[in-house]
C-alpha cells in the first residue's frame, strides 16, 4: 500500500502503554500499514503528520518518524594490510590453538554472500531480510567483507582468514542493495536477533551453540540526535540489557571533527569501535570522534580499520581492499571469541564475558600511542584491546614506546586476553 501524499511513516515507542493499546490508539488516528515489534515493544505506523502529533500527546508513548541509516565503506588504493598472519599468530600462542569457537554473531549488514569460500558453506546458520531487496545475498558488497574479518577463512599459517574462523555468523539484512537501511529495518533485525535470542534459552540451549545469538555487528550508522528516546538507541539498549546481546557498532567515517560518532555507536549501552591506520598505530583520519552529542566519551576502542583485505561478494573466490570503521568494529566483535575460549579453558564451559564489563578494567587491558591521554578520550576511547603483541609485526617490528597502560611487552597478546580473563573473572551461564 503506498503513502498518502500527506502520510508518514513513524515510530511509536512504548513508554509504559501496552502494545495492544497502542495498536487501537494509531488505528482510532487513522494508521496504516502498522507492525509490531513485541520484543523491542515498538510499533511501526503510516500516519498523517497532524495524528502522529496527537499520538504523542498520549501518555506512555513515544513517536519519532522513520529515518535513515547508511553503511558506508572507502576503497582502499593502497597495498592491502592482511592481518591473516598476525590472527593465526595470536590463536596459534597457544596449544590446542584458538579459533574462536562457541561464538555467534549476528550481523546486521547489507547481507552475505554465504557461499563465498572463506564461510565453509556451514558458517552462516541463520539469515532473514528486513530490507526491502529481493534476498539475503549482498548486492552492495559490504556485509560480506564485515562478516569475512569476523570469522572468515580457517586456521591454518597462509590463511586468509578473519580473528575468530570456528565461530558463526547470522546474516540479517537490514541494509538494502544501495547501502541505505531505516530505523524500521533495523529495529526488526534487532526484534529478529532478541527473538532467537531468548528462543535459544527457552530451549536451554548453552551461549555457546550455534544458533545462541551473543553479540551484534552494526557497521551503519546515521546522524547522533543527542535523543535517548531514539528508536535504534532505545532497541539496542533493550537487546544488550534485557537480553544479554552486546552490541558492537562501527564509530563512523566522519572524522576528524569532533562530536561525530554515528548512531547506534553514540548509544552508552552500544560498544563503539573507531580506526587507526593499519600501518602505524595512529587514529585514522577519518574516523569519528567524540563527545556524543549528549556528552559521552566515545568511541569506546579502536582497531585497524584501513586498506583491509576483505572478503568481496562480487565472486566466490573474491577479496577486495576497503578501509572504514565499518571493517574495524567486526574485527573486535571477532575478539570476543578468542576472549570466551581462553576463558572457558580456564573457569569451564559455562563461562563467558561481555564487553559491557569489560569496560571497567579497560585501562589496564589496552594499547595507545605514548601521546594519547591515558584516561579514556574521544578519538582511542580506552585504545586497542587485546592484540598488542601483533602491533610490533604490522608496525615493522618496533613497538617500544607505544604504551600508556600499566603493562609490558610480556603480557600482551595472549597473556593479555587472558589477564582479561582473570581481572574480569566472567559469568557464568545461566538458562
Amino acid at each position: 500500500m503506498e503513502l498518502n501524499v500527506s502520510e508518514m511513516r513513524y515510530t511509536v515507542i512504548s513508554k509504559g502503554l501496552e502494545l495492544r493499546s497502542i495498536e487501537l490508539e494509531c488505528l482510532r488516528l487513522g494508521a496504516a500499514n502498522i507492525r509490531v515489534a513485541p520484543a523491542i515493544r515498538q510499533v511501526f505506523c503510516d500516519l498523517e503528520p497532524q495524528a502522529a502529533q496527537l499520538l504523542s500527546q498520549i501518555p506512555g508513548v513515544v513517536v519519532k518518524p522513520i529515518k535513515e541509516v547508511k553503511a558506508e565503506q572507502v576503497t582502499a588504493t593502497a597495498p592491502a594490510a592482511s592481518l591473516s598472519q598476525l590472527f593465526y599468530e595470536l590463536r596459534a600462542a597457544v596449544e590446542p590453538p584458538l579459533t574462536g569457537t562457541g561464538l555467534t554473531v549476528a550481523v546486521l549488514d547489507s547481507g552475505i554472500k554465504k557461499t563465498h569460500k572463506c564461510f565453509d558453506g556451514i558458517k552462516v546458520v541463520h539469515e532473514a531480510n528486513f530490507s526491502g531487496a529481493q534476498d539475503t545475498s549482498d548486492h552492495f558488497d559490504h556485509g560480506t567483507g564485515v562478516a569475512s574479518l569476523i570469522a572468515g577463512g580457517r586456521h591454518a599459517e597462509g590463511e586468509e582468514a578473519g580473528v575468530s574462523p570456528g565461530a558463526y555468523l547470522m546474516n540479517i539484512k537490514v541494509i538494502d542493495d544501495e547501502g541505505v537501511g531505516t530505523d524500521e529495518s533495523v529495529i526488526l533485525g534487532i526484534e529478529e536477533v532478541c527473538n532467537l535470542a531468548q528462543a535459544a534459552r527457552l530451549r536451554g540451549l548453552f551461549h555457546t551453540e550455534a544458533l545462541y545469538p551473543n553479540l551484534m555487528n552494526l557497521s551503519f550508522g546515521g546522524d547522533d540526535d543527542g535523543d535517548a528516546d531514539n528508536p535504534i538507541r532505545a532497541a539496542c539498549r533493550q537487546a544488550s540489557l534485557e537480553y544479554g546481546i552486546d552490541v558492537l557498532a562501527a564509530a563512523g567515517n566522519t572524522g576528524p571533527k569532533i562530536s561525530s560518532v554515528m548512531l547506534p555507536a553514540s548509544e552508552p549501552e552500544v560498544i563503539a569501535v573507531g580506526a587507526i591506520e593499519s600501518e602505524v598505530f595512529h587514529i585514522w583520519e577519518r574516523s569519528a570522534r567524540g563527545p556524543t552529542k549528549a556528552g559521552d566519551t566515545k568511541p569506546d576502542f579502536v582497531s585497524w580499520g584501513t586498506n583491509l583485505n576483505v572478503a568481496s561478494a562480487k565472486g566466490d573466490d573474491e577479496y577486495t581492499v576497503k578501509s572504514g570503521t565499518s571493517f574495524s568494529a567486526p574485527i573486535v566483535s571477532g575478539l570476543t571469541g578468542l576472549i570466551w575460549e581462553t576463558g572457558r579453558r580456564i573457569y569451564g564451559d559455562d563461562w563467558y564475558l561481555r564487553w559491557r564489563d569489560i569496560k571497567s578494567f579497560a585501562p589496564f587491558l589496552c594499547l595507545k600511542p605514548e601521546d594519547a591521554p591515558l584516561k579514556k578520550d574521544n578519538a582511542y576511547g580506552y585504545g586497542l584491546p587485546a592484540m598488542g603483541s601483533i602491533i610490533g609485526s604490522l608496525g615493522g617490528g618496533n613497538s617500544s614506546g607505544m604504551m600508556t597502560s600499566e603493562l609490558t611487552t610480556g603480557v600482551m597478546g595472549i597473556g593479555l586476553i587472558g589477564m582479561m580473563v582473570s581481572l574480569i573473572g566472567g559469568t557464568r551461564y545461566v538458562s
